[in-house]
């Protein structure tokens, strides 16, 4: 074989040479631009799950936190509490309280119109029970709960998908909680919320990806509960895809299911230990990368079969763009992405090399749109901390006022409602995330004046701001939250006056703000969760770790927030902002205040 082809000629050699290497080009080519596709498609579908998983995740928890909020507004209710502590026999004054229940959970149903449960069932230690309205005429049904409820009253989650119950034949989750009596120590009734399937299908919706993708839900056991916006039975404990779900909640996998490859990838729900599970078949991920090899065959076949006639002629002019292709790829393939092939002729190597200038474009166009998604992405969820200011302050101030008049005190009320008038403006500020030092202390002045109205004597408070920092830039509402947290969890609960002090100063390059109080403190073990992005204080507006985040987005991780606290002896929260402060636009940050 090689004496054959030592006696063929220059031309033929070269030709079948040329044919060889294109051949073996085309072929590492496809194989590399198959992989490299399929690897970036499966990567950015994997992406676009755990976006949607999040979403999902996030308003799960929302609608499985607001429960908690809906039991308490029920047991902290004077009829309803009342109801629980009557005797087991019917009076007069069980069937009064029992009706004022009814309106209770009437008022509850009213104030929730957009069905972010399904139903709530109070029951009594003895069994009797009272339903909202939209379950009165199954009350019978519901019934059958109250033996289960009561033992399980340690238990939060009730999956219903598991109950078996009579007649009782819907899905769902339930939420319960229990009312304990201060006096006797006794429990004394039982609250059931329910969330049937087709409120929690309609939040897993958006988990399906595209019209070929699938998703289900199962618990960690494996029992299926929903599956492309159905309820299904069944248990997949055994699935190597499932066993690979529950321990890698991260990223995704192929796995090969009923002779077909899927993209699996995966997210929990923490609240009720659930999987979210997405499923998109590979090959309709990569349909439209089988066509761009299909074509890159065809075009590696015909330059071949050219390259055979033409070798000796254009060698030259084959062999130059080939070496300018190899060359390119190496480079394409270290990651410089801005490479490009030149066209030198328009042959079959010429439109193999716009192929791949188009290929590289599109791959360099794709990783700039992710950068910028990402960006997008990082400026929502800083809007998204700017934009916590907590609605019950509002509710709440607007009741005092509301008070107020009532009582025929309105030199009281217009105080307040200019108070509030000015701290909602301070807080808008036109859009705008920095203003100045002095606008800030303006703000919370409004606010205590706000806070003094409700509380009257029991606050107290003093500033001491030097002068020459009140025109230093500050992110707005970074200060409020602070004196919120003082009156909440420092001065409310504690006997006597509250103090609270505001003191500002400035030390070389750095701008202090101190708020301090003489509350109740906070224990030395809870000092090191205040910062934590998954600690959440009731009563705060704005979490302390939101704080941090937005003053070291703005002016880097040397600034910042700390906190001191002893118990019994009171709290102090220090804010440490930079002198003579730019703003961002001045320092083309890229974030528009």
């Amino acid at each position: 074989m090689r004496k054959k082809y030592h006696e063929l000629s220059l031309a033929k050699k070269f030709s079948l040479t040329s044919i060889g290497f294109f051949f073996l080009t085309i072929l590492v080519l496809t194989v590399l631009i198959q992989f490299l596709y399929e690897k970036s498609v499966l990567n950015i579908t994997s992406e676009s799950y755990k976006e949607k998983f999040e979403i999902v995740s996030d308003n799960s928890q929302s609608i499985l936190e607001n429960s908690g909020k809906i039991a308490k507004v029920i047991l902290t209710d004077e009829a309803i509490q009342n109801w629980f502590l009557q005797d087991s026999e019917e009076s007069a004054d069980q069937l009064k309280y029992k009706m004022q229940v009814e309106k209770r959970l009437d008022y509850l149903d009213a104030l929730y119109p957009d069905k972010q449960y399904s139903s709530i069932s109070v029951f009594d230690s003895y069994g009797h029970m009272v339903n909202s309205n939209s379950i009165r005429s199954e009350a019978s049904k519901y019934e059958q709960f109250f033996n289960i409820i009561k033992e399980n009253y340690n238990v939060k989650w009730l999956d219903l998908y598991e109950v078996s119950l009579g007649d009782y034949e819907k899905n769902g989750i339930g939420y319960i909680r229990y009312y304990r009596d201060y006096d006797s120590g006794l429990i004394k009734g039982y609250v059931l919320i329910e969330y049937q399937s087709p409120l929690l299908i309609n939040n897993f919706a958006h988990i399906r990806y595209g019209e070929t993708g699938s998703y289900l839900i199962a618990d960690t056991d494996g029992n299926k509960k929903i599956e492309n916006d159905q309820d299904v039975s069944g248990n997949i404990s055994e699935e190597e895809y499932f066993q690979w779900a529950e321990d890698n909640k991260k990223g995704g996998k192929v796995f090969r299911i009923d002779g077909k490859r899927y993209l699996v990838t995966a997210s929990v729900i923490p609240t009720l230990d659930w999987l979210m599970i997405g499923l998109t078949p590979v090959n309709e991920l990569t349909k439209a990368g089988k066509a761009m090899t299909q074509i890159i065959y065809v075009v590696g076949i015909i330059a071949a079969l050219i390259s055979t006639f033409f070798s000796l002629r254009v060698s030259h002019s084959v062999t130059k763009p080939l070496i300018y292709l190899t060359d390119t790829m190496k480079k394409f393939g270290k990651g410089d992405l801005s490479v490009r092939v030149p066209v030198l002729y328009e042959d079959e190597i010429g439109i193999l090399s716009e192929e791949f200038n188009k290929m590289s474009e599109q791959i360099r166009q794709l990783v700039d749109l992710v950068y910028r998604e990402q960006r997008a992405k990082r400026k929502s969820e800083l809007a998204a901390l700017q934009a916590q200011i907590n609605p019950h302050f509002l509710y709440n101030t607007l009741n005092s006022v509301s008070s107020l008049i009532k009582m025929n005190c309105p030199d009281e009320a217009f105080i307040m409602i200019q108070a509030i008038g000015t701290f909602y403006r301070t807080s808008l500020s036109d859009g705008k995330t920095l203003i100045p030092l002095e606008q800030e202390i303006t703000n919370i002045e409004n606010y205590i004046k706000i806070q003094k109205v409700r509380y009257g004597n029991k606050i107290e408070y003093e500033i001491d701001i030097e002068n020459e920092i009140l025109q230093e830039w500050i992110v707005k509402l970074t200060l409020q939250p602070l004196i919120e947290n003082s009156i909440y969890h420092g001065i409310k609960e504690m006997r006597g006056k509250g103090i609270i002090r505001i003191k500002g100063w400035k030390e070389k390059n750095k701008v202090f703000i101190q708020v301090s109080d003489n509350g109740l403190g906070i224990p030395e073990e809870k000092l090191e969760e205040l910062f934590s992005k998954d600690y959440r204080e009731k009563g705060s507006a704005f979490g302390l770790f939101n704080i941090q985040q937005r003053l070291q987005i703005y002016f880097g991780k040397e600034y910042g927030l700390t906190v001191e606290s002893k118990l019994s002896q009171g709290t102090k929260a220090t804010v440490c902002i930079p002198v003579d402060f730019k703003r961002e636009e001045d320092r083309k940050c890229g974030y528009s205040l």
